[in-house]
């Protein structure tokens, strides 16, 4: 089974040189590096090259683009070069597992049907002391994945649950080339690349999620996800965003509709899922209690979210929370 590591970089030159160093020490090694740097300028590419350069890594490549591309287009064309059977994704700011590639690859070799894998992630912080996240009822991997019932060590997640929500980020999953054509043909940039991939291999009934913690995940300010942790009142006002919420369930149900016009969406699981987006969408468009009444009568609008969680979308229906999220922001 030939290995493809794919590593995204900008900016990085804080934390790179760790995640070089995980990758390199992994007790499977991937027989491909393919690393594109997004038109860094800080060291971040010299310190790659230098990497590159003290390890002889003949079959590592750095790749340097003529204009900046986004994180989304860099992965995509990562992805279209990328020659392996299995597929890792890396972001450049993490530490994985020594034995990451080696426990997912396994498993891919076990089942050939094996679309995606996602490990569980540790939220740390930059000096990678772990931080403190309270687990909500029925959740597990930092908060990220709900799945009612104990979860085993492999479980197959259902695409209902990949379409209220991804499970994990990017830099935790691997997929086979088999969904890599697929994701080529049909994505369209609206999500990330991430959710897409899982997307796909839901919709073929072969995601899955590993109940074992391979990737150290740091969270701060120029990364894709913040931590359930302590956060103080201008942060969550600023996290709650009603209008950013609604233009994320609008580009969700863009995706949605596009696969639906190829892929067979009927489980009536799936239909539900879809259905609650778009009560989402509608109430946070345009917040009114009937519009909150109905969003609240789907299991997923219960399953994921808090007490706080509703009192906040209780108050955007008398407009508070924009009142809130303006002053905080100016």
């Amino acid at each position: 089974m030939k290995i493809s590591l794919l590593m995204a970089t900008y900016n990085g030159e804080k934390y790179i040189v760790e995640q070089l160093k995980s990758i390199y020490n992994q007790t499977v090694n991937p027989d491909e590096v393919l690393i594109a740097d997004d038109v860094s300028n800080d060291r971040t590419v010299e310190l790659i090259e230098k990497f590159i350069e003290q390890h002889d890594l003949k079959n590592w490549k750095l790749m340097i683009n003529s204009s900046n591309k986004g994180y989304k287009k860099n992965f995509y064309d990562l992805i279209q070069q990328a020659t392996g059977d299995v597929i890792f994704l890396s972001d450049q700011d993490d530490v994985w597992e020594k034995n990451k590639i080696e426990l997912m690859t396994n498993e891919l070799e076990k089942n050939a049907k094996i679309k995606s894998i996602n490990a569980a992630v540790k939220f740390v912080d930059s000096r990678l002391n772990p931080l403190e996240v309270k687990l909500k009822p029925d959740f597990y991997n930092e908060n990220l994945l709900h799945h009612k019932g104990k979860l085993g060590f492999l479980t197959n997640i259902p695409l209902s649950s990949i379409i209220v929500a991804n499970i994990t980020p990017g830099c935790a999953m691997c997929f086979s080339k088999d969904i890599k054509d697929e994701f080529l043909e049909t994505y369209d940039f609206t999500l990330p690349h991430d959710w897409h991939l899982n997307l796909l291999a839901a919709i073929h009934g072969e995601c899955f999620f590993m109940n074992k913690t391979l990737v150290n995940y740091r969270v701060h300010e120029n990364n894709a996800i913040g931590t359930t942790a302590k956060n103080n009142l201008k942060k969550y006002i600023l996290n709650y965003n009603r209008k950013g919420r609604s233009e994320e369930a609008r580009r969700l149900l863009v995706t949605l509709n596009k696969l639906r016009m190829t892929y067979d969406f009927k489980d009536k699981d799936s239909i539900r899922a879809i259905k609650y987006i778009e009560s989402r969408y509608n109430f946070y468009k345009r917040p009114s209690f009937v519009k909150y009444m109905k969003m609240k009568n789907f299991d997923e609008y219960n399953h994921t979210t808090n007490k706080k969680g509703r009192l906040w979308d209780l108050l955007a229906v008398t407009g508070i929370t924009d009142l809130a999220f303006r002053i905080v922001k100016d």
